[in-house]
């Protein structure tokens, strides 16, 4: 399965939403990606209620406000950055919630999340921390009737180490890759299940692998931390850089001049 830039992107965004972190210190944190046979180093900066993740160096940039309860997603050669509430997460729907529908829409069908998380019970000492394995695994599905028909998995198979910077932000921030609108005004619900109530913390080692819909993987990234440092961060890391301009979606992204 070819990757589009589209694919990367949500697959990057996805991955880094994965991350949790509370820093009680300033802390720089640097780590690997290898995908594809290509290598990138990549950084984190964690200060007070915030994380700062650049990835691809500096391609993409996540800002995790756990304060304001968002994401920032910055894309630096774009000059854009688009806003992720967690109380309004694209994807997920509160149970009990009316469902309502702009006008001018058609109802569609129902895509279904169900994030599974299971502590295999291995222990090992990683960085001086005793890590945990836990496998993830994320799956949506669509009924017959729904305006977008997908059939993904994605596993994230990764060891977690309990450390002082690691607390959960409890983001609530639903999988969803990307799709592209539907003309007709279709309009689909979608909806989050969760099993497993496993502990992750911080993520010193993640491979992740994405399975089209004939169960064969079409795609995987591993991240491992190489290193760990106290730092002096400046507050304004962790805000959106001035002169930007905020976008809704992907599609108002890739459709700007």
């Amino acid at each position: 399965m070819p990757k589009t830039p589209i694919h990367k992107t949500a697959l990057a965004i996805a991955l880094l939403i994965t991350l949790t972190g509370i820093a009680s210190a300033d802390t720089k944190i640097k780590s690997r990606q290898t995908s594809g046979g290509q290598t990138y180093e990549n950084t984190s900066y964690l200060k007070g209620k915030r994380q700062r993740t650049e990835t691809n160096n500096g391609q993409m940039i996540v800002v995790q406000q756990c304060d304001l309860r968002r994401n920032i997603q910055i894309m630096p050669q774009a000059q854009a950055y688009i806003i992720q509430p967690y109380d309004n997460a694209p994807g997920s729907t509160t149970p009990g919630a009316a469902n309502t529908q702009p006008a001018g829409t058609t109802k569609g069908g129902v895509v279904t999340s169900t994030v599974t998380t299971k502590d295999t019970g291995e222990r090992k000492q990683m960085l001086g921390y005793t890590a945990r394995h836990i496998i993830t695994t994320m799956e949506m599905q669509s009924s017959p009737e729904a305006c977008s028909q997908t059939n993904t998995k994605m596993q994230i198979d990764g060891w977690y180490i309990d450390a002082e910077f690691a607390l959960e932000c409890d983001s609530g921030v639903t999988y969803r890759p990307y799709t592209p609108p539907h003309g007709g005004g279709c309009q689909d619900r979608y909806v989050t299940k969760q099993v497993g109530t496993a502990k992750k913390g911080y993520p010193v080692w993640e491979k992740t692998t994405m399975f089209g819909p004939n169960g064969a993987e079409s795609f995987s990234t591993v991240n491992e931390v190489i290193e760990f440092s106290s730092a002096t961060l400046d507050a304004t890391l962790f805000e959106v850089p001035a002169g930007y301009r905020e976008v809704k979606d992907f599609a108002s992204l890739y459709s700007m001049p």
